[in-house]
C-alpha cells in the first residue's frame, strides 16, 4: 500500500514530492447523480485532488441515529473521486463552518445538559467522539494507505478563530489515531497571530486560509512553521451571498494572478470552492458581524460562490483562467473543455386552491404551552418554523414595548 507524509518541506506521496492543486466540492450540496460530472470537470480544469467536509448535523440528525444514504453517502462520493484518478482531502469537523446550518453541529446538541461547544467539555466530547468513531472507520477504508484516494485529513476547522483549547485539539487527534487514520492530519486557520496561536498544535501539519496577499500570508505561516510546506487550504476565489446583498463576484484575472503567484512559489492550493452547489432545505447558515444586510446575515439558498464551476455545473471565465495558469505547472494533466450542465424547465404549475396559513396551524403543527417562549431545540424540532402566540391579560399599557 502507499504512503503519505509531510517531510523535508514537502507533501510526499510514495516518497515523491507532490504539489496539491485541489478544489472543494461538498457532496451534501450536490445531487448524487451529478457527482461524477462535477468531479470530472474538476479534473478537466487540471486539479489533482478534490476536498470535502463531512456534515455531522445531517449524518446524525437524532442522537445516536446515523444516516449515510442518498446524498449523504460520502463513501460513494470518495469512490467517484478515486475512479477519476484524483486524490481526496477530507475534513470531518466536527465543526465545519462552510456557511452551513449551525456550522455542521447537530441541533440536538444545544439542549444536552452541561454542554459547552468546541472545547474539553465532557458532554461535547462524548457527542463528538461518538460521531468521529462512526465516520472515521468509514473514511479509513478510503485512505491512500489502504488503496483509496484520501491523502490528508483535517481536525476541527479554523479553530483559532474560536478558541485555543489545545487539549481539545489533541483529544481529537488521538481519536483519529485510535481509529487507524495514518495519513497526515492538519489544521487550517487564517494567517494572523491569534488564529495560528490558538488553532494549531505541533503534531499536526499547519495550513492557511485566505483569498489574497499570498506572499504575506505564507510569510506569517512560516513564523510558526519555518519548515513548511506552504498550503492554502482555502483559496477564496469567490464569496458567498447573504439575503439582501448583491451577488458577490471576483474578477477572474485577479484570482488567476493570485493562483499563479502561489503555484510559482511551490505552494499547494485548494480552491474554496471549485463548485459550490446548493443549500437544500433549511441548510443555509448565517453569519454575524459586518453582513451588508445587517449584523446578522442569513446565507441564500444558492452556494454558487462565483466559483470556477457555477451552481448549475457550467464552466465560468474563472474555470478557463485557472486552467491556463495550471497548465504551466501540470504539463501532464488531463485538461479538457467541459460541456455546460443540462437544463430543464420545470414546466407550468397551476394552483387551483389555497388556504390561509394561520387557519391551518392545528393541522400543520402540535401545540405546546409554556410560560416563556421555548427554543426550537427545546421543542425537539430541528428545522422549519415555530408560530408563537400569547394573550396579554390585564392592564399593561405602560409595560408593553414594541420596537420599530
Amino acid at each position: 500500500m502507499g504512503k503519505v507524509e509531510v517531510s523535508g518541506g514537502a507533501i510526499r506521496i510514495d516518497g515523491k514530492p507532490v504539489q496539491m492543486i485541489s478544489g472543494t466540492i461538498h457532496y451534501f450540496r450536490v445531487h448524487p447523480e451529478l457527482w461524477r460530472d462535477r468531479i470530472e470537470k474538476a479534473k478537466m480544469m487540471g486539479l489533482n485532488a478534490v476536498e470535502t467536509y463531512l456534515c455531522h448535523n445531517l449524518h446524525e440528525p437524532h442522537k445516536g441515529e446515523f444516516d449515510f444514504s442518498g446524498m449523504l453517502d460520502f463513501e460513494r462520493f470518495l469512490d467517484e473521486i478515486h475512479r477519476a484518478g484524483l486524490y481526496a482531502i477530507v475534513r470531518p469537523g466536527p465543526y465545519i463552518c462552510a456557511e452551513w446550518e449551525n456550522g455542521g453541529l447537530p441541533p440536538w446538541l444545544s439542549v444536552e445538559p452541561g454542554i459547552d461547544f468546541r472545547c474539553s467539555n465532557p458532554a461535547f466530547l462524548e457527542a463528538n467522539d461518538r460521531y468521529l468513531n462512526k465516520v472515521l472507520p468509514m473514511v479509513k477504508k478510503h485512505l491512500y494507505t489502504a488503496g483509496g484516494p484520501v491523502v490528508m485529513m483535517q481536525i476541527e476547522n479554523e479553530y483559532g478563530s474560536y478558541g485555543k483549547d489545545r487539549n481539545y485539539l489533541e483529544h481529537i487527534r488521538q481519536v483519529y489515531l485510535r481509529n487507524g487514520i495514518d495519513v497526515p492530519l492538519f489544521t487550517s486557520d487564517g494567517p494572523c497571530d491569534w488564529m495560528l496561536h490558538g488553532g494549531t498544535i505541533p503534531e499536526c501539519y499547519q495550513t492557511l486560509n485566505f483569498g489574497s496577499r499570498s506572499e504575506e500570508a505564507f510569510r506569517k505561516g512560516r513564523e510558526y512553521r519555518p519548515e513548511g510546506p506552504d498550503f492554502c487550504m482555502e483559496f477564496w476565489n469567490g464569496w458567498f451571498d447573504h439575503w439582501g446583498e448583491k451577488h458577490h463576484t471576483r474578477p477572474a484575472k485577479d484570482a488567476a494572478k493570485e493562483l499563479d503567484a502561489m503555484l510559482k512559489a511551490g505552494a499547494s492550493v485548494n480552491f474554496y470552492v471549485f463548485h459550490g452547489g446548493t443549500n437544500f432545505g433549511f441548510m443555509a447558515g448565517a453569519n454575524g458581524n459586518g453582513a451588508e444586510a445587517g449584523d446578522y446575515g442569513p446565507t441564500v439558498t444558492s452556494y454558487d460562490y462565483d466559483a470556477p464551476l457555477s451552481e448549475s455545473g457550467d464552466p465560468t471565465p474563472k474555470f478557463f483562467a485557472f486552467q491556463e495558469v495550471i497548465r504551466k505547472y501540470r504539463k501532464d494533466a488531463a485538461f479538457g473543455t467541459p460541456r455546460p450542465g443540462r437544463k430543464q424547465s420545470p414546466g407550468r404549475v397551476k394552483f387551483i386552491e389555497s388556504a390561509p396559513l394561520f387557519g391551518q396551524l392545528d393541522r400543520l403543527s402540535a401545540r405546546r404551552h409554556a410560560l416563556k417562549p421555548l427554543t426550537m431545540e427545546a421543542c425537539g424540532q430541528s428545522y422549519g418554523f415555530i408560530h408563537y402566540r400569547t394573550v396579554i391579560d390585564g392592564p399593561a399599557e405602560e409595560n408593553l414595548y414594541f420596537p420599530e
